[in-house]
């Protein structure tokens, strides 16, 4: 049993008997769900047995979900949130990152450069969780129930990396407005490119690194041509879960409380050790670690390569914060506003002990 099996079957167990009781309770109510891209591990192991498996289980069958993979629907991510404001779908799970020009805010809980390691990202997004809360219901007519994050976004190069002087002058995949300003100030030419053209641009010569996650670049082969493996983490692929607003206020109360206790104590913390182990194990594969478990990202196994790790000195990751603060920062507060920089300063800057000064 693979490290994330054993995860789901623990959560699955956790609050069973405090849960009989309110099953009994719960009217019959069936949703319409629509989330991550088919044979994906947040799909595969997290959403889709959370939908078929143990809502069903936990309520004593009394709620239920046609949950279907964005895939099978042919739809796009950035079309996701405008789904579930529409009412297509009851329920709509997808990631931030690609819906970041819908809102401001989005990009406040996971801005490039800033949370370099998950239990930093998850201080993060509880603290700025409320306002994320209010501003999705006024601003995009849904109800958010849960974040959590895919994995670490980090830096393939096909060419010899030694630290962040070696950027300098190499042309890098990048997949964000912050990610592209972080990348220009360390020197690098950011380039747009989709995904699935990564590997024969590298092939070409045409980029020197790319950005993505550990484990999605493994998945995706970038281990045949990447050299090196830098573990700069630029973000986290921070994904949503959201409601209806309308289909969400029409539900009788006691399953509203149901849901949320059920994202909150089991989809979320299923997502969470999800990233943990998808990052971690990506890292390993890439580069031969013993520690390697190919299977512990099923369905997509990973590949054992042999790629060379190049982990920050603590002089590179003092001038990354720098760099943050210096470049990431003063765009997100130009793009957010004085009202959105104050409750950022309120919330995760107090977490972090950074405050932004709204741009003038």
């Amino acid at each position: 049993m693979n490290t994330l099996a054993r995860l789901l079957g623990a959560t699955a167990l956790a609050c069973v008997l405090p849960l009989v009781a309110v099953a009994q309770d719960l009217p019959q109510t069936k949703l319409s769900v629509i989330g991550s891209p088919v044979n994906s591990p947040n799909w595969t192991n997290v959403l889709q047995p959370f939908w078929n498996e143990t809502v069903p289980a936990d309520s004593n069958g009394r709620v239920t979900a046609n949950a279907v993979s964005m895939t099978d629907l042919g739809a796009k991510g950035p079309e996701l949130m405008r789904l579930a404001a529409s009412g297509v779908a009851d329920i709509v799970a997808g990631s931030t990152t690609l819906i970041s020009g819908e809102l401001p805010e989005n990009d406040s809980i996971d801005l490039a450069g800033l949370a370099q390691d998950i239990d930093t990202l998850q201080k993060i997004i509880d603290a700025y969780r409320p306002t994320l809360e209010e501003r999705y219901r006024e601003r995009l007519g849904v109800v958010p129930l849960g974040f959590w994050p895919t994995g670490a976004q980090v830096l393939w190069c096909a060419t010899p990396v030694e630290g962040l002087d070696d950027l300098a002058g190499k042309k890098v995949r990048v997949f964000s407005t912050t990610t592209s300003s972080l990348t220009a100030a360390l020197g690098a030419t950011p380039v747009t490119m989709a995904f699935n053209e990564v590997v024969p641009a590298m092939q070409r010569g045409v980029i020197d690194c790319a950005f993505t996650g550990s484990n999605s670049g493994n998945n995706a082969k970038w281990t045949d041509v990447a050299t090196h493996l830098v573990d700069l983490t630029v973000g986290w692929g921070v994904n949503f879960i959201v409601a209806n607003s309308k289909t969400w206020d029409a539900l009788d109360p006691a399953v509203q409380t149901f849901l949320r206790d059920e994202v909150r104590t089991k989809l979320e913390p299923a997502g969470w050790e999800m990233a943990r182990v998808a990052t971690q194990q990506g890292i390993w594969c890439s580069v031969g670690d013993d520690r390697c478990e190919p299977e512990s990202t099923a369905p997509r196994n990973l590949t054992k390569a042999g790629l060379k790790l190049v982990e920050l000195t603590e002089a590179e990751s003092a001038r990354l914060r720098e760099i943050v603060a210096e470049h990431v920062m003063p765009e997100f507060t130009q793009a957010c506003g004085s009202d959105c920089v104050a409750r950022w300063n309120e919330t995760v800057g107090t977490v972090l002990d950074i405050q932004l000064n709204a741009a003038r």
